[in-house]
């Protein structure tokens, strides 16, 4: 028989096993394969989201940098070097949860959390970041959570339209709304208008008017409560500026 001829027969056979193999392996795969790569997407994207608001911020001290961080849901700060951006620079590792799907062979849908670990390299002179680096055993830092004023405005608003201008009877309305200790509350009178400033964090802030006609309720916009900018006080409440967007 000719080489060529039986090497043609041969190969097919050596192969064979491993081909075998390969088919077995796809389709008893374990569960956490199918949806890995979707739960480490997921995971990407909240770093992405972390990275972004790095940026809009304005960041540049470490403190920031975790605690903002550690406001996003899934996310553990297991380490934070260096003072600020411009001088020491700053580096920060994060332990995000990415929440993933997959669809098997016989069209049963697997879900799976996957752990991916990222380096933020924020300064000294630039900003870069590792993904899926190896997760260090290190416990995360205690972050605390700020409180928020989601769900808050139309709330706010039903309740102090019955209380009128007066200050005393707002304050009742506000504190029966049960809301966080932690959110920072502000009350001044001006004439016969009562203004109001509700302050979960730099960046959630719930301004209220209250007169004769009846109460209005306004956000101040991510821009105008950068620091610097717009304060979220009472007396904004009160100023031309209520209800305004950025100029």
């Amino acid at each position: 028989m000719p080489p060529r001829t039986l090497l043609a027969i041969v190969t097919p056979l050596v192969l064979a096993p491993f081909l075998l193999a390969g088919v077995i392996w796809w389709a008893l795969r374990p569960p956490e394969a199918i949806w890995h790569d979707d739960a480490v997407a997921d995971a990407t994207e909240t770093a992405d989201r972390i990275e972004t608001r790095f940026k809009q911020d304005h960041l540049y001290r470490a403190a920031d940098y975790a605690h903002t961080a550690g406001q996003e849901p899934d996310v553990a700060v297991l380490s934070v070097i260096g003072e600020t951006h411009w001088q020491t620079g700053v580096t920060l590792v994060l332990r995000i949860t990415g929440h993933g799907q997959g669809t098997r062979g016989n069209g049963h849908t697997d879900k799976g959390d996957e752990e991916v670990c990222f380096r933020f390299q924020l300064g000294p002179e630039r900003d870069s970041r590792d993904d899926d680096i190896g997760c260090p055993a290190d416990a995360p830092l205690p972050i605390q959570k700020d409180p928020t004023l989601d769900g808050v405005d139309g709330r706010l608003e039903k309740a102090l339209g019955p209380a009128g201008p007066d200050e005393a009877r707002i304050r009742k309305a506000v504190d029966a709304l049960g809301l966080d200790p932690a959110v920072r509350r502000e009350f001044t009178t001006e004439g016969d208008t009562v203004g109001v400033a509700l302050r979960a964090s730099q960046y959630d802030c719930l301004l209220a008017r209250v007169d004769a006609s009846g109460a209005q309720t306004w956000r101040p916009s991510h821009i105008q409560l950068a620091p610097g900018e717009l304060p979220c006080t009472a007396g904004t409440a009160l100023s031309s500026q209520f209800g305004h967007g950025p100029r």
